[in-house]
């Protein structure tokens, strides 16, 4: 009997050492999306499919990674009204960003896309949710002053993307504004509620564990990904923006982070989920962004 339980033991830990290495890969390691994902659903995936104006560039992060951006632009405008730097969400690549560059362009917007690390073309083992990003995003902002150094540069985000933009305007006071489309909260609450969405449980204790084996792997700190903590250090104008039929982000979080600074101000779109915001939206929702970005 002892050696039975012995046994039993023993698998139990095996099997929660397994999930524990499974779940921080799962985490720092998520796949990527391929452009004729985005093609299939835009009817595009590159910049001279929508006729604008590209340049395919690099960007050299501070610790040595190269990172691949599109500087799009519309030909017929003279000059930009402005810049806009695009950030993806998890999974995603810079290509997603062509649905709003493709909008925000008709107004002689800018539009920066970048893959952030571990995405899309860019280089980048492990993806930290803006521990490291936000960094890149600040380089990104570098690049774009020692170019056109007058020039208003704004953040647009979406889901990770969007929790990265508030991260990165919490310690960066260039950003102009903030358009952050379906933000997560924190890591840790976000993370729970994947867990619960792939495995059917809320186990903090096991969650703990995963994020721990992650911090390890990916040398970053999870406890410091949180759009929550950073909201309130944000000086720009922030525009939150979240479908009213989100399944993948809960639209409470949003609304959590609009009441955290008094410069934000909460944007829900109708019959929207998680993915289709510009979709379901429409011509509305584009002139709401417009009139943000050129409001003072």
């Amino acid at each position: 009997m002892i050696v039975v339980l012995i046994l039993l033991i023993a698998a139990a830990i095996g099997a929660l050492l397994m999930i524990r290495s499974i779940g921080a890969r799962m985490l720092l390691m998520p796949d990527k999306r391929q452009p004729e994902y985005y093609h299939e659903k835009f009817g595009f995936s590159h910049p001279s499919q929508i006729g604008l104006r590209y340049a395919d560039q690099t960007l050299l992060t501070s610790d040595g990674f190269k990172l691949s951006y599109w500087k799009v632009e519309n030909p017929n405008c003279s000059r930009a009204e402005g810049a806009i730097i695009y950030l993806h969400g998890i999974t995603d690549s810079k290509v997603s960003g062509l649905n709003y560059a493709k909008e925000l362009s008709k107004f002689c917007m800018r539009v920066y896309l970048i893959d952030m690390r571990r995405h899309g073309d860019s280089e980048g083992r492990f993806c930290t949710y803006g521990y490291y990003e936000k960094h890149d995003v600040a380089k990104l902002i570098d690049v774009i002053k020692q170019e056109d150094p007058g020039i208003t540069i704004s953040l647009l985000g979406n889901s990770m993307g969007a929790a990265i933009a508030i991260q990165t305007a919490a310690i960066d006071k260039r950003i102009g504004k903030v358009i952050a489309v379906a933000p997560f909260y924190d890591l840790f609450t976000i993370a729970l509620d994947q867990q619960f969405r792939h495995l059917g449980i809320r186990n903090r204790t096991l969650l703990r564990l995963v994020l721990q084996k992650a911090e390890r792997l990916a040398n970053f700190k999870a406890s410091e990904v949180s759009p929550a903590r950073d909201m309130g250090s944000v000086e720009a104008p922030v525009l939150i923006v979240h479908g009213e039929d989100d399944r993948t982000i809960k639209k409470e979080y949003s609304q959590r982070l609009s009441g955290l600074n008094g410069r934000s101000r909460l944007l829900t779109i109708p019959n929207a989920g998680h993915k289709d915001v510009l979709e379901r939206g429409g011509q509305e929702y584009v002139r709401d962004l417009i009139a943000f970005l050129k409001s003072p």
